[in-house]
């Protein structure tokens, strides 16, 4: 390679890791997006798990609650996921970088966003458990998928020559 090209790679490669505040940022939205989804679960099935605590209204309470969090947050998440796909996701590839773990990670953001939508605007009462199943098996999926995609990245980023 030449001297010009080893530079702008080493540039592309500078950019990659999220400025602190963006990342802090980045991971308090996703705290909460999966702890609101996990309480809306726990919410959700504690009647079934513990019967003794089985209200209605309590229930329905709660669930209205987290789910109204969960939505603000997955619209915060809506805005980060495009963000991170213009700058970062782009130079991944670019550099060739966890690429498998990147679009891990990207497919399984679309595959919440399309059962989110279709949970809240779509489903009926009849289709509605199984798409709801899928949303909150992604969802706990999500955490690991993404701690995944940042260990590969810090050990990738720390065998670069540069």
């Amino acid at each position: 390679m030449s001297r010009a090209h080893d530079r702008a790679h080493r540039l592309l490669a500078e950019r990659m890791r999220l400025a602190d505040s963006a990342r802090r940022a980045l991971y308090g939205v996703f705290v909460v997006l999966i702890a609101t989804g996990a309480w809306w679960l726990a919410v959700h099935y504690e009647g079934q798990l513990v019967p003794e605590w089985n209200n209605e209204l309590r229930r329905l309470a709660l669930e209205a609650w987290s789910m109204r969090i969960h939505g603000a947050a997955a619209l915060v998440t809506l805005v980060c996921v495009g963000a991170m796909l213009t700058n970062h996701a782009r130079r991944g590839w670019t550099l060739a970088r966890n690429r498998v773990s990147g679009v891990t990670v990207i497919a399984t953001f679309l595959a919440l966003t399309l059962t989110g939508y279709a949970l809240y605007y779509l489903v009926s009462d009849q289709s509605r458990p199984p798409v709801s199943t899928v949303h909150w098996v992604l969802g706990l999926a999500l955490a690991p998928l993404v701690a995944i995609h940042i260990a590969a990245g810090r050990r990738s980023r720390s065998r670069r020559p540069w």
